[in-house]
């Protein structure tokens, strides 16, 4: 009889132990962040603004790095752009390129909270608009239309090629937020 209540103590010990564990953080094993934008090649001046557009079917929030290669094939977060950032399956978000040395070897790192899930964008460059206009991806340079503002202060004009840049007041509609 002892025997059987030192075995129903051990038991239960176990037992209690196991419950208290926490539950772990898991994926599903094809669980990605996919980055859609910045596009690959575009130029992005200091102070400019960064759009960046990811897929996200992990149901968790992110944060948004600026990522330098280091020339040896590896990356170093320089900045973070956002953070706590939205967990929808499709996100996006405009962030000022901050004050980094030019170079062709930028990307946007979009990674998980919990589970360090991430993906990179394309490489980019941080650096001045080229001569002969800006860059895909830019939204800054010498438009070549005139632009009209209204008391929000937004604006509407084209780039080097005659292609209509958006208004803020476009932008504010499309998601119901202002960008700034």
């Amino acid at each position: 009889m002892l025997r059987t209540r030192f075995l129903s103590v051990t038991a239960a010990s176990l037992l209690v132990g196991l419950g208290s564990a926490a539950p772990a953080v898991s994926e599903p094993p094809d669980a990605t962040v996919t980055v859609t934008s910045p596009a690959a090649d575009s130029v992005h001046p200091v102070n400019s603004s960064l759009f960046v557009g990811w897929r996200n079917d992990t149901g968790q929030e992110v944060d948004v790095w600026l990522v330098q290669g280091d020339g040896a094939g590896g990356t170093q977060r320089v900045f973070k752009l956002a953070s706590k950032a939205s967990s929808k399956p499709a996100s996006e978000l405009v962030a000022a390129v901050p004050a980094v040395p030019d170079g062709t070897d930028y990307t946007v790192e979009v990674t998980t909270r919990e589970t360090g899930v991430h993906g990179y964008s394309a490489p980019f460059e941080v650096g001045p608009v080229p001569a002969n206009g800006p860059g895909v991806g830019t939204g800054t340079g010498t438009g070549t239309g005139t632009g009209t503002s209204s008391d929000s202060g937004s604006g509407s004009g084209s780039d080097s090629r005659g292609a209509p840049w958006p208004s803020l007041s476009w932008l504010q509609t499309q998601d119901g937020h202002s960008p700034r």
